[in-house]
């Protein structure tokens, strides 16, 4: 019944217009309530900035939740090529938790094999990290990154995957995941990074600081690495400038005369912020502005601040 009709007619009798009142309202509400969720959507998710990230997120999301309704009748449906799953340099694999991959439309080959020891150019055991990142928190998702041929292209480059851990009916549980090839760093990327670090640290204790220097750890990526300070101001790692390291930068400025780790020192009032500041990317030598989550992490009697820095892309209007 359209509700301004209902509120123009005659009053109707008291049993007929409360019936009447009570189907309007749960009208209501339930318009209300779609409203909400639409506007919302998913609150858990991370605010991503760039179209792609979230379209790749969306994606395996998806995939995920057709294995556990559908189970492996799924992976059929992931090797056609130009549907929703598989569409040029963008398409799913998925692998068990063992490192057998199930799934890989472009690498056929690798379907029916244990690559739980395959390593990408720079000696990134790829499978093992993924499968790690989906296994060793509670949160079973997250962001690997290694070099990766593209299809139809000779030489690797960097690789940015969103992986997820999913359950079919049968009870067997995979790893799914998409990529894509030089993206835009996100500060999701960043995040996810130094919170990894400042658990190995808590876990290790000073012998994380040489895996945050090797190549081929989960930790340096498309110039992006994580660095070491003690809460006195000392450089303990930075493998880009390692130079740096056991120098004490309180009174360093950068290109603009901003005191960085002062700062840091400054704004780290509680257990994570960002900062901004001109600082060379890996390799270079002309500084670039960065922006830099940083933890505080304690370890016995010792404070360090952990942090890792990036470039944006792009100013903020612009995404």
């Amino acid at each position: 019944m359209d509700v301004l009709n209902f509120c123009k007619s005659s009053p109707p009798k008291l049993t007929t217009w409360k019936a009447k009142m009570s189907r309007v309202t749960i009208l209501t509400l339930a318009i209300v309530l779609v409203s909400c969720t639409q506007g919302n959507g998913d609150q858990s998710r991370p605010d991503y900035a760039y179209k792609r990230t979230r379209r790749i997120v969306s994606l395996v999301e998806e995939a995920a939740t057709l294995i556990q309704r559908e189970g492996e009748k799924a992976f059929p449906l992931f090797r056609e090529k130009n549907s929703k799953w598989f569409q040029g340099d963008m398409y799913l694999f998925v692998y068990d938790l063992k490192g057998k991959n199930v799934v890989h439309p472009v690498q056929p080959d690798f379907e029916g094999q244990n690559l739980i020891d395959l390593q990408d150019i720079n000696g990134k055991p790829v499978i093992r990290l993924i499968i790690d990142k989906v296994t060793r928190h509670d949160k079973p998702s997250g962001w690997v990154h290694y070099m990766w041929i593209r299809p139809e292209e000779i030489f690797p480059m960097w690789k940015s995957s969103y992986v997820l851990k999913t359950r079919a009916p049968s009870g067997k549980e995979y790893v799914i995941g998409s990529g894509l090839y030089n993206m835009k760093v996100e500060k999701e990327f960043i995040i996810e990074m130094v919170d990894d670090a400042v658990e190995l640290i808590k876990r290790e204790g000073k012998a994380a600081f040489d895996k945050f220097r090797d190549k081929s750890s989960e930790f340096v990526f498309l110039g992006n690495y994580i660095f070491v300070v003690h809460l006195d101001g000392t450089a303990v790692v930075d493998p880009a400038f390692p130079s740096l390291e056991g120098r004490n930068l309180l009174n360093f400025k950068d290109a603009v005369g901003r005191y960085v780790v002062r700062e840091m020192l400054e704004k780290l009032t509680g257990d994570s912020t960002w900062i901004s500041y001109m600082w060379p990317k890996a390799g270079e030598v002309r500084p670039s502005r960065r922006l830099a989550y940083i933890r505080k992490v304690k370890l016995g009697p010792e404070t360090f601040i952990v942090g890792s820095g990036f470039s944006p892309a792009r100013p903020i209007w612009m995404k």
